[in-house]
């Protein structure tokens, strides 16, 4: 008998494309049907421009609900997921549907399974009432899909058993991004250089990513002021959009040398990867690491207190480098000018960067889910 598995997601990011393409995939060779409802982002979300499309999904229209600076989401799935073996939510205390959900699955609805952080790691955002909500509910779904193998401890820490978590090392399309990388020529890329005027020798730091408040913007450009006085050709490309995307806009408007680009994919961003060294993070790291590893870009960033999960798989000195949370301006541009003059290091973190690529790939984590998919449907796992 085949199973019906449905996965909502409050929005599609354009990174999740290949991931439920594949896992559509692999689960239909398991006798195993995948539905996934998405819905609408907020709109102050839509200046990150980072949404993707899927023909085969389900689009539902969220509501969202203000509570002062907080917001709480309806999704309208609850008649899409009737029949279903097993419905995988996020594990988000303001989605609402989840709480109808877990009620309904004590009285024979479809098993609930978390894909998650486990808590919220941003200590500035965290509301208490949410966290103790996570904290009571962490144990009562069917089944769970850890972001990271350091989610996963904490899950047991909290005591989650450990026969119910998957952990899927969370992770995009590296190996795509790394193909279209090692696919940029010298002439595309001294073509790119000449349309941005940075000179063959010229050193190049990237930003890459979505551009709000924790990805200290602001303290980007200072630190790239004190770069460029130090290295006098120095060059900064900003790569994505986001509602502090202006300040990069203003600095670039007085500094010739910072080139705003808006959001890039693939071939496009690969052409802006291959003209850079080092990409600028002293905010928050998620699955930009991932950017870092697959481009062969190290990211220089710094140890703070609220970064995603994803954060576990840099490693300082091996595949980049992490300095202290509290370190100003100076230190991490003094930071970023040695590793630009030291190009022995520069490779061997790149080297480590393509290696660790290949370690977080998307088809890795699509074997992981369909392997914790296929053992939460089974009657025995959850036992």
């Amino acid at each position: 008998m085949r199973r019906r598995v449905v996965v909502i997601q409050r929005t599609l990011p354009h990174y999740r494309v290949p991931l439920f393409n594949l896992l559509r995939e692999l689960l239909e060779e398991q006798g195993i049907d995948l539905e996934l409802i998405v819905g609408e982002a907020a709109i102050w979300e839509s200046s990150k421009n980072d949404e993707g499309s899927l023909p085969w999904a389900k689009t539902v229209k969220n509501r969202y609900i203000n509570f002062g600076k907080r917001h709480a989401v309806w999704q309208p799935v609850w008649g899409l997921t009737r029949g279903a073996d097993l419905v995988v939510v996020e594990q988000a205390s303001r989605l609402l549907i989840n709480y109808p959900l877990l009620f309904s699955r004590r009285f024979g609805g479809p098993k609930i399974a978390f894909w998650g952080h486990g808590r919220n790691l941003n200590l500035a955002s965290r509301s208490r009432l949410s966290e103790l909500l996570k904290r009571r509910l962490l144990g009562m779904s069917d089944w769970w899909f850890a972001y990271t193998a350091g989610t996963a401890d904490l899950l047991q820490t909290a005591g989650v058993s450990a026969r119910k978590i998957t952990v899927l090392q969370n992770a995009i399309d590296t190996k795509s991004l790394a193909e279209q990388r090692a696919a940029v020529s010298a002439d595309q890329a001294e073509a790119l250089r000449d349309e941005l005027g940075i000179g063959v020798s010229a050193k190049v730091g990237l930003v890459l990513g979505s551009i709000y408040a924790e990805k200290r913007p602001a303290f980007v450009v200072e630190s790239a002021d004190l770069i460029r006085d130090v290295v006098p050709d120095f060059h900064l490309i900003v790569i994505g959009d986001g509602p502090m995307r202006s300040v990069f806009d203003v600095a670039a408007a007085s500094r010739l040398w910072i080139h705003v680009v808006g959001s890039k994919t693939g071939p496009a961003l690969a052409g802006y990867a291959a003209i850079s060294s080092v990409m600028l993070n002293p905010g928050l790291v998620g699955l930009s690491v991932l950017d870092s590893f697959a481009l062969g870009i190290p990211m220089v960033t710094c140890a703070l207190g609220y970064h995603s999960p994803e954060f576990s798989y840099l490693v300082h000195g091996e595949n980049g480098i992490v300095i202290e949370s509290e370190a100003p301006e100076s230190r991490y541009a003094a930071v970023v000018v040695q590793l630009l003059g030291e190009s022995e290091t520069q490779a061997r973190l790149a080297a480590s960067c393509l290696d660790h690529a290949e370690r977080y790939s998307v088809e890795a984590m699509v074997e992981r889910f369909a392997i914790g998919i296929s053992r939460a449907v089974t009657p025995e796992s959850t036992a």
